[in-house]
């Protein structure tokens, strides 16, 4: 007796609803690398603006204690802000203080304290600023010494 074979159709490729499943997990997959990527490019334009601020504080340590005419008469002028930009476009506002550390009898200007702060436009907050901040400190020799 012969038997007769059932023909049964298998089902290839996916159903809507996998279908469904799988795209929204793709959708998901890409929104959070969107995301990784936006912190990457804010991240790293932060530190591109701190390391900008860091290098125009060293600038300006850096000119203070060497003695030459350029910097001394950059320290003499009452005008302690000045206003940079970057090829970005970004704004940095670089402010200084010198004040005479005191000690007794001693001359106040041997012993200086520099304030160094730079700020610049905070992607982060809305009409804010980030600030970096540096101290330096310098020691004259006495005119006593004879160098």
């Amino acid at each position: 007796m012969p038997f007769n074979h059932l023909k049964t159709h298998s089902q290839s490729g996916f159903t809507v609803l996998e279908a469904v499943f799988a795209s929204a997990v793709l959708a998901l997959g890409l929104f959070g690398s969107f995301q990784l990527s936006m912190a990457s490019v804010a991240a790293n334009q932060s530190q591109r603006n701190l390391d900008i601020a860091s290098g125009l504080a060293q600038d300006l340590a850096e000119c203070w204690q060497v003695p030459s005419a350029f910097c001394a008469s950059q320290f003499q002028s009452h005008h302690n802000t000045n206003t940079l930009s970057t090829e970005a476009g970004i704004q940095f506002e670089r402010n200084w203080n010198t004040s005479a550390i005191s000690t007794q009898s001693t001359d106040p200007r041997l012993l200086q304290n520099l304030h160094i702060s730079v700020k610049w436009p905070s992607q982060d907050k809305l009409n804010g600023s980030t600030e970096l901040r540096w101290q330096i400190r310098r020691a004259s020799t006495p005119n006593w010494v004879g160098l």
